[in-house]
């Protein structure tokens, strides 16, 4: 059962990819309506992972779960080019180049930098185009930080580890 829901969270960021990218043809006034999606789902990660953790069973997505939430990227990417935030190819060229990285590395230390920067981007253009929006997503980030502090305090070393191998060629 547990499995099943962690695997339902998971896939409702495809969904929510598919909506981001409707909203999107909508042009820009879709912006807190596509900043709530957003939250939703990656509150949906935040679930789907606490939720497979205390399965008794892997989930049948848990290796998709990475690609899926690359997949919901995506669609961030894809709204923020439709409703006229960002245009076509700079973000073509970024995500062609995150792709290149990706080839070459094979290290999701890279991809996360990628994800990193689409997610520096979201805030500045929030701070630019709903201030308002950008003060609720800053509490919400300072919330699920709170609650998830001692994993940040494991992996976000542990990522900047491996940034600085690749680095050093390693």
């Amino acid at each position: 059962m547990l499995t099943t829901i962690a695997d339902l969270l998971t896939l409702s960021r495809v969904i929510a990819a598919g909506v981001l990218i409707w909203l999107g043809t909508l042009g820009p006034t879709t912006l807190p309506y596509a900043v709530l999606v957003t939250v939703l789902a990656w509150t949906t990660d935040q679930w789907d992972g606490w939720i497979a953790r205390r399965a008794p069973n892997p989930t049948r997505l848990a290796n998709f779960d990475f690609p899926i939430d690359a997949t919901f990227y995506v669609g961030i990417l894809v709204y923020l080019i439709l409703a006229k935030f960002l245009p076509p190819l700079p973000v073509l060229a970024f995500v062609l180049l995150s792709l290149a990285a990706w080839l070459v590395f094979r290290r999701k230390a890279v991809a996360i930098v990628s994800l990193r920067i689409v997610d520096l981007t979201c805030g500045a253009l929030l701070l630019i185009h709903a201030p308002w929006l950008a003060g609720l997503a800053v509490a919400w980030l300072a919330g699920l930080a709170l609650i998830y502090r001692r994993r940040l305090r494991e992996r976000i070393p542990r990522w900047f580890k491996e940034l600085g191998e690749l680095a050093c060629g390693r």
